[in-house]
C-alpha cells in the first residue's frame, strides 16, 4: 500500500481560488482513478495556510500512475511549488477505509529521522507506547509511513488528528495529569517513548488545519 504527499505552496490570493479548482476538477479525478485522500491540510503553527499537504492512500502502483492524470494540467496560475514523495505503510494504520469518526478538524504532521535498522523498533515504541493513551484521549493516528526509497537517515512521517490545539497541547506526555493514568499506563509508555526518543536522530512537527475536501 501507498501514500503519496504532495506539499504545495499556493500563491497568496489564490488559495480560495485553488480549492475550489481542486473539489471541481483534481479530487474528483483522483477518486475515479482509485485514490483515497486521507487528508488535505494547511499550516496554522510551523508552515503558512497557503503551504498544503494532501495525502492519498492507493491500493495498487498503477492506481497512483492514473492518478497522476488529474494533476497534469498546467496549475502555475495558482501555486509557486510543488513536491511530491512517494510512502509506503509501517505500521497498522492507515486502516483500509478511513471512518468519519477517525476524522479530526487539526492535524499534527511530524516528521522523525532515524537510522533505518531501527524502524521496526520504532514502529512498536509508537504503537505500543504511545497511539493507546493519545487515542483514549480523543486523538486519531491517521497514518505512519516512511518514504519508498531508503535513505540514511531514514525519514518517518506520523499524521495525528486533534479536535484543537488545546486538545494538542493535552495530549502531551509532559502536560499530563498523572493522578489520571494507572501505573501501567504511565511506566509503559515512559520506557517505550523514552526508546523512541533514544533512537531519534532528529524531529519537527507542523500543526495543520484539515481543509474540507
Amino acid at each position: 500500500m501507498l501514500t503519496e504527499e504532495r506539499k504545495t505552496i499556493v500563491k497568496t490570493t489564490k488559495l480560495p481560488e485553488y480549492l475550489a479548482y481542486c473539489r471541481s476538477y483534481i479530487w474528483p479525478s483522483i477518486r475515479t482513478a482509485g485514490g483515497q485522500i486521507l487528508c488535505v491540510v494547511g499550516g496554522v503553527i510551523g508552515t503558512p495556510k497557503t503551504h498544503l499537504v494532501q495525502m492519498t492512500h492507493f491500493e495498487k502502483f498503477d492506481d497512483l500512475k492514473t492518478s497522476q492524470g488529474a494533476w497534469s494540467t498546467d496549475r502555475s496560475e495558482f501555486i509557486e511549488n510543488e513536491t511530491v514523495s512517494i510512502l509506503q505503510t509501517i505500521s497498522s494504520r492507515p486502516k483500509d477505509i478511513i471512518p468519519p469518526e477517525d476524522r479530526r478538524p487539526f492535524y499534527g504532521l511530524r516528521k522523525f529521522y532515524i537510522s533505518p535498522s531501527n524502524i521496526k523498533e520504532f514502529v512498536e515504541c509508537s504503537q505500543d507506547g504511545i497511539w493507546p493513551r493519545i487515542e483514549k484521549m480523543g486523538a486519531s493516528i491517521i497514518g505512519m509511513w516512511t518514504t519508498l526509497s531508503s535513505t540514511t537517515p531514514t525519514e518517518i512521517t506520523l499524521l495525528t488528528g486533534y479536535n484543537s490545539l488545546s486538545h494538542w497541547e493535552e495530549t502531551r506526555f509532559d502536560s499530563l495529569n498523572l493522578n489520571e493514568l494507572s501505573n501501567q499506563i504511565w511506566d509503559r509508555e515512559e520506557a517505550l517513548r523514552k526508546r523512541r526518543n533514544e533512537i531519534t536522530i532528529n524531529t519537527s512537527v507542523a500543526f495543520m488545519e484539515s481543509v474540507e475536501f
